[in-house]
């Protein structure tokens, strides 16, 4: 969520309602970045009301798909030797019935970032530990990584043949701000836009290019996520 100036988005789809039914043999991999929030923006359109911080919601999730995509895209050694990319990404990934989502789930060679979009263009951030200031007012976002590295580890780990051995790290993605850090998190990855890849790739590598197809295979189904 955010409380800048909206950006130009991905169309937005009309919003479903409560009583849609989540299908569970969809693939997730079809999904764009925001599409859960463009969701909301329409509902909260719809209703009269104003749309800009999901809408801006939106926007933070597409730069940040952006900022993946040099990892997650094939590079030309990939193209040519017919392999996939060594990182794979799923967006938007409903949960409890599509009443929630995860904003981004990267599998790759450190195994399964998950990672929450927090979009502030324009904003001064203070991280202290677990607090996340925006402007002087704390947020939920640090917390929040944790509790969504929390599901998937419920949810989709079971389903995975190596199962607890691969690492659930979560991880905020700070879109159009500047930080000042007093204190890191002891297990989240707080990262602004110049640092997210970086940070990324500087994560030890437990996961091999198989594997990695693997539990993608696994996590782009619907199913896995009820």
């Amino acid at each position: 969520m955010t409380d800048s100036a909206p950006l130009d988005t991905a169309p937005i789809e009309s919003a479903p309602t409560d009583s849609t039914p989540i299908d569970t043999a969809v693939d997730l991999s079809d999904h764009y970045p925001g599409r859960h929030v463009g969701h909301e923006a329409a509902r909260v359109r719809q209703s009269g009301a104003t749309d800009r911080n999901w809408r801006l919601g939106a926007d933070g999730e597409q730069r940040t798909a952006e900022l993946l995509r040099p990892l997650t895209g094939r590079t030309r050694a990939d193209r040519l030797l017919h392999r996939p990319p060594c990182w794979r990404v799923l967006h938007s990934i409903p949960l409890d019935g599509g009443a929630s989502d995860l904003d981004h789930v990267l599998i790759g060679p450190p195994g399964i970032c998950v990672i929450g979009t927090r979009h502030h263009r324009e904003r001064k951030v203070l991280l202290d530990g677990d607090r996340l200031v925006v402007a002087g007012v704390e947020t939920e976002a640090v917390p929040r990584a944790r509790r969504d590295a929390q599901r998937v580890r419920e949810l989709l780990l079971p389903r995975l043949g190596l199962g607890s051995e691969i690492p659930i790290r979560p991880v905020v993605a700070l879109v159009g701000a500047t930080m000042r850090v007093r204190r890191w998190p002891d297990d989240v990855v707080v990262a602004t836009e110049t640092a997210l890849v970086p940070a990324l790739r500087g994560m030890a590598r437990v996961l091999g290019p198989r594997e990695v197809a693997e539990a993608w295979e696994v996590a782009r189904w619907a199913e896995c996520w009820r």
